[in-house]
């Protein structure tokens, strides 16, 4: 069986809130399309309305706590910030991980207990101790959207990013360089940003921009990452319906989530 949480959480977002509901809409358009594996997904829906950031995160923690009898988890946010919990509830069940982080931005501001945001799931992960620099490794940052603090800031923790000038010059080293880090590792927990899509493809996320990932960039990442066959859980955040076009970005989640789930045995 397959866990899919949807948490529907956005007060955490730095920039345009609305992400919260998403959730619901992303799993309307998973359940209308036609894919491997749909009869065994299991969906749970966090009730997060009355909490502020930091007890939200408890309160996610503890419910996926309680549920960790999956052979595959699939978190569906809200903002980024949700990624803190849901990776802490289910680090125990992971042999020697690591996270792939596909955004444009680092995520690792700083925080403190009255100031966590989508912005600070990756410092509070390493500054924690929950996991070590070298477990993780960011794709897809952008130089514009990170300030010089936060480039020094990631030098300082050590851990690998690549950013996104790198996947436009020189995307088969790129693929390598993720090969290379994932030799390894026995897990992988997957974050995937939306925003880190190029605003064409999904105009909808809390901090769209243009010069982000084409659609065969992405999938072709995302081949790669399963084909280690070390993938274990995923979320797919910062997708806001309140700004999108169509449903362009709920409708590309959606696939993007039914493009795993069909090939996870």
């Amino acid at each position: 069986m397959i866990g899919v949480f949807l948490i529907p959480f956005d007060k955490g977002v730095i920039s345009r809130p609305g992400s919260k509901l998403a959730p619901n809409k992303i799993k309307s358009y998973l359940m209308n399309l036609n894919f491997k594996n749909k009869e065994i997904l299991k969906f749970f829906e966090i009730e997060l309305e009355n909490f502020d950031t930091y007890k939200a995160h408890q309160e996610i923690y503890n419910f996926i706590k309680k549920h960790l009898n999956y052979e595959f988890y699939v978190f569906i946010g809200g903002d980024h910030s949700i990624t803190y919990a849901t990776f802490k509830a289910i680090n125990s069940t992971l042999k020697n991980p690591l996270i792939i982080n596909i955004d444009k931005h680092f995520d690792i501001r700083d925080w403190s207990f009255d100031n966590i945001s989508s912005g600070t799931s990756f410092s509070r992960l390493l500054d924690e101790k929950i996991i070590e620099p070298k477990q993780l490794i960011e794709i897809g940052i952008m130089d514009f959207y990170n300030s010089d603090y936060l480039f020094q800031k990631a030098k300082n923790y050590g851990f690998e990013f690549i950013k996104m000038l790198e996947i436009k010059k020189n995307f088969k080293d790129v693929i390598k360089k993720i090969e290379e880090k994932m030799k390894n590792f026995d897990s992988i927990y997957l974050s995937i940003d939306i925003d880190v899509m190029d605003s064409s493809i999904c105009p909808g996320s809390s901090a769209s921009s243009p010069f982000g990932l084409r659609q065969e960039e992405i999938f072709e990442i995302i081949d790669l990452i399963i084909s280690s066959k070390k993938l274990k859980a995923l979320d797919i955040v910062e997708t806001n319906p309140l700004v999108d076009f169509d449903d362009n970005t709920s409708k590309f989640s959606a696939l993007i989530l039914a493009y795993i789930i069909s090939q996870i045995k």
